[in-house]
Parts: C-alpha cells; sequence; structure tokens
C-alpha cells in the first residue's frame, strides 16, 4: 500500500532516455546566478573542500550527471536535485566564463511539497552523506508521511519508517528497507544527544562503526572524555576503534571468583542522571528560564526524596 501510494512520480522515470522523457524533461543551459537554492536543502552540508574536488572533476570529465531545476510561479528558476553540481560551477565560472551557464533538467507542474520529496529521496542516495544527514533525510519525509495519512486513511496502520522506504525506493529507483532507516535514524539520534562533542565530531567523520557509537553512548560524559583522550593518541582505525573501546569498557572476571553484580540505582533514577549529564555536556551557556526553573524543581525533588530517608 505505502509504495502504491508513493508511485507515479519518479526520479527514475524522469531520467530515463526514452523520447517522451526527452520532450517532458527538456535540458536548457540556464545561467548560474539565477537559479536560487531549495530552502530544504539547508540541512545538507556544502563543505568548500567537497566543492572544490567537484568542480575538479567536472573540470576534468565534464557533467555527468544533470541537475534537476523547476521553474516557480514568478518565472524564477529553484533547485531540486544538483546544489553542490551548481556552486561548483559557481566555482569554475570565477575562472572561466564557459561554467556560468550549467544544462539542467527541467521539471514543470510539481507542488513545494512534491519538490521536498524529491530534494530528500534524492540526497538519501546520491551524495556522500554523514550518518546525521542521511538521518535527516529520512526524518524530512516525515512531513511528507503525515500527509499522506490524511490523505489516505488506509495508511493509518503502515509504519512511517515502511511509508519513508517506499517513497526513497520509488523517487530513485534504489531499493532502501524500512528496518534500514529506523537503524539509520536512531544511530543518528545517539550521535547527536548521546555522544559528547569530541565523539560527535569522530562519528561525523566516519571513523566510528555503529557499534562504537552505542557502546559510547551507554557512558557517561566523563568516562567518554577519558576514552576519547587515549583513542586519540592511537591513531586507530574504525574496527580498532571499536575493539579498543570494547576491550576498555568490559568488566575484568575476578580471579576463582564469581563475579559479583555492583549494585545500580533504580532504573529510572539512573536514567534520569544520565539525561541530566548529557544536557551538562551540552550547555553552552548558562540555562534559560524554563530550564532553570526545570532544574530547580529536580532539586527540590531530590532534596524532598534524601530528607523522607
Amino acid at each position: 500500500m505505502a509504495r502504491q501510494t508513493a508511485s507515479g512520480f519518479t526520479i527514475s522515470g524522469l531520467l530515463d532516455r526514452n523520447a517522451a522523457t526527452r520532450s517532458g524533461y527538456p535540458v536548457e543551459e540556464i545561467p548560474v546566478e539565477e537559479i536560487a537554492d531549495h530552502p530544504a536543502n539547508a540541512v545538507y552540508s556544502m563543505d568548500e573542500a567537497g566543492i572544490e574536488q567537484l568542480a575538479r572533476s567536472i573540470e576534468e570529465e565534464g557533467l555527468t550527471d544533470l541537475p534537476l531545476v523547476r521553474k516557480l510561479d514568478d518565472g524564477s528558476w529553484q533547485m531540486v536535485s544538483g546544489h553542490r553540481r551548481k556552486a561548483a560551477y559557481a566555482l569554475l565560472a570565477k575562472k572561466d566564463a564557459k561554467y556560468s551557464r550549467i544544462p539542467c533538467r527541467i521539471i514543470r507542474g510539481i507542488t513545494d511539497e512534491q519538490s521536498v520529496m524529491l530534494l530528500h529521496a534524492a540526497n538519501y542516495f546520491v551524495r556522500s552523506l554523514t550518518v546525521t544527514e542521511r538521518a535527516a533525510a529520512s526524518r524530512a519525509l516525515g512531513v511528507e508521511v503525515e500527509r499522506m495519512r490524511a490523505e489516505n486513511p488506509e495508511l493509518a496502520g503502515v509504519r512511517t519508517e515502511d511509508i519513508k522506504a517506499a517513497i526513497i525506493s520509488e523517487q530513485t529507483g534504489r531499493k532502501v528497507s524500512g528496518k534500514t532507516i529506523q537503524r539509520q535514524e536512531s544511530l543518528a539520534r545517539k550521535i547527536e544527544e548521546m555522544l559528547v562533542p569530541a565523539w560527535r565530531e569522530a562519528a561525523l567523520s566516519d571513523e566510528l562503526s555503529a557499534d562504537a557509537v552505542g557502546i559510547l553512548a551507554k557512558l557517561s560524559a566523563e568516562e567518554q572524555e577519558r576514552l576519547h583522550g587515549e583513542w586519540h593518541a592511537k591513531s586507530l582505525g574504525k574496527k580498532e576503534t571499536t575493539d579498543f573501546l570494547r576491550r576498555s569498557t568490559s568488566k575484568p572476571e575476578p580471579d576463582g571468583e564469581r563475579e559479583r553484580t555492583a549494585p545500580k540505582p533504580a532504573v529510572p533514577l539512573a536514567s534520569a542522571l544520565r539525561a541530566l549529564r548529557r544536557y551538562e555536556s551540552k550547555a553552552k551557556n548558562p540555562p534559560n528560564a524554563l530550564d532553570a526553573e526545570a532544574l530547580g524543581e529536580i532539586a527540590e525533588t531530590a532534596r524532598r526524596l534524601l530528607r523522607s530517608r
């Protein structure tokens, strides 16, 4: 059902080479400066080094994949898929005027919502994304999923990640499962919410495996910082990093004795403590009024509990 609902509007259909597509979605050279970026592309990285590398590739090999643009109601152009290619052309145009115009495939008659869906679905596969960017692409489709549910009550019982997978598969012609999307979004949440900045940067640089992220997410901020200091001095690869974290966090077996379970606080308190530590590790400024009020209530609750002993 989700797959059927997402069909009928595909990037793979737009980019096939039959005569109908060539006439329906013509190619036109458009001045680079006249193409506006899509607002929804703001969640993706446009790092200068990557753009420079892409510009060199275009200069040597040409533009092998045409950007997709649409014409807005006011007659202006808006990029749908190809922001990095446009940026590379703009960079090349500074030294060679022949790059001041970029060949684009033009799509007409799509809504704002469809353009957003196309952008995120295309970015899911065609770019080298960080874990969090790829998750951002699939999360952004959540708005489209809710719109589809509102229009089609039969989707009420279909899992969100399965509908997202159907959209991405239909828009790109490439398979992805709902479980893969769910796993990637969960991993991104751990990186964003549970890792200290130093380890978060390592994860976004593709230096950590999913297993390594899972190990770190269970540790306190202080323990993460300690391990990062040791890891940083070792220059380990991704697999070696995972092994290092496993060894560093495993509990040694006591000699000749059955290992005794260390006493632990109640689960709700342990969870609350981890949440407070995460908040503390990310806080760059004094708490705002609402946060300060919440912290005061937490402190007062703790005092009441301690007095009742």
